[in-house]
């Protein structure tokens, strides 16, 4: 694959519309939400030359086609000039809407050029609307690609935008608990992959804690069990290296950063002045696009604390995901706390592979309808998207990979 193509951030277009369009369009928040893009065929143009007269009916029809296999029957489609065409998402917005016009792009032009160049891959973003028309801005379909990488990497999102030194001073960290453990702390970023276009629509920061004593690592709900004070040194920790990705995170077109934190530190007054008081994480920068997972909430977390906290959280941030156990009991007080995510962590499921199935079914079944996001983090292999797919969960990412393991692998 050729290398990226350089940024085009300063470049906006305008582009005449029908006005049914243009009416519909206006109508609705979708040009907000960064659902609405416009792919161009002019490759196809080209390649046709003189007989681009003769040929473009059945090119129009193609393309047609292809808009038809891939979108809903609700989504607005249709062909706004000799080599372009609109397409607006209702249940796509952002990086994930890109992706869908970069796929249904590289069907085209895989079928009529033999081959997807990424030079050839025109996708538009429209930003705004104005008298006749719209105004675009041409992304960098390298980014989508990127986006469709299932663990962190050099190509990842986020990676093309960061400093490494900055983050790598952040990480590792270690300190001895209230009980005289002496525990380090690593940072890992995990894909979190949207299941229906497979693309990354955000990144979590996953904390690895490790016994220096034993050399064990600690599952996430044996964190849970550690004292308060501990708990929240881990949480400052995570806030401090998730700050070097904020930036990145910020607008529709970026996957959003997920800082997981425990609901015993953000529950108190000075943990949620820790997280907007953390070097590099200002209140634009977490509303504008990090998430915040709240990892202990389980059957005996207090129902009218639990939605006070999160309502207190959503003010701050872009949303409040909770991390719940394969517990019915737990879901009982969500259902008034309009989270933006639920999310069951792999570690927390065992036993026999029917057993695994189960859970992951009964949580699809639990979390419908109590958020938009339903995902099921932190799993072995990628077999298990397809369990998630199954159960009607959303989204699904596979356990990030412990740095040392990364780099003895390079």
């Amino acid at each position: 694959m050729p290398a990226s193509l350089p940024p085009k951030d300063d470049i906006t277009e305008r582009l005449a519309l029908p006005p049914a369009m243009l009416n519909r369009l206006a109508g609705s928040d979708l040009v907000g939400r960064g659902a609405v893009n416009v792919i161009s065929i002019k490759a196809v143009r080209r390649w046709a030359g003189d007989w681009w007269d003769q040929k473009r009916t059945d090119v129009w029809t193609y393309v047609e086609r292809k808009l038809n296999e891939h979108l809903d029957r609700a989504d607005l489609r249709g062909r706004v000039s000799e080599d372009d065409f609109l397409i607006a998402t209702h249940n796509d917005q952002g990086l994930s809407a890109q992706a869908a016009s970069v796929r249904i792009l590289e069907d085209v032009l895989s079928h009529l050029l033999g081959a997807a160049e990424l030079r050839d891959i025109g996708v538009r973003s429209v930003i705004g609307i104005e008298a006749g028309g719209v105004v675009c801005r041409p992304i960098d379909p390298a980014v989508v690609l990127a986006a469709r990488a299932r663990r962190d990497s050099e190509r990842s999102p986020f990676r093309t935008e960061i400093d490494v030194s900055d983050e790598m001073r952040r990480t590792p960290v270690a300190f001895t608990t209230s009980g005289g453990a002496a525990l380090r702390v690593d940072f890992a970023l995990e894909h979190v992959i949207g299941l229906r276009r497979n693309v990354t629509t955000a990144i979590r920061v996953e904390p690895i804690v490790t016994h220096l004593g034993t050399g064990r690592s600690i599952s996430g709900r044996a964190i849970t069990k550690l004292a308060d004070k501990d708990i929240a040194f881990i949480d400052e920790a995570t806030l401090r290296y998730g700050a070097a990705f904020a930036k990145a995170a910020q607008g529709n077109e970026k996957p959003d950063l997920i800082l997981p934190a425990s609901f015993r530190t953000l529950g108190t007054q000075r943990g949620r002045d820790l997280l907007t008081g953390t070097s590099g994480l200002s209140l634009a920068l977490l509303r504008g696009g990090v998430m915040i997972e709240l990892v202990d909430v389980t059957r005996g977390t207090p129902a009218g604390r639990l939605l006070e906290v999160v309502g207190l959280l959503k003010a701050l941030t872009r949303g409040v995901i909770a991390r719940v156990p394969p517990d019915k009991e737990a879901f009982k007080h969500l259902r008034d706390a309009r989270l933006a995510g639920l999310t069951l962590d792999a570690c927390d499921l065992g036993g026999p592979a029917e057993k695994i199935a189960m859970d992951i079914m009964a949580f699809g079944r639990e979390a419908r309808g109590l958020a938009p996001m339903v995902s099921l983090q932190g799993l072995p292999a990628e077999g298990y998207f397809a369990a998630a797919e199954t159960a009607g969960l959303s989204h699904a990412s596979l356990r990030a990979t412990h740095p040392y393991a990364a780099r003895n692998a390079a």
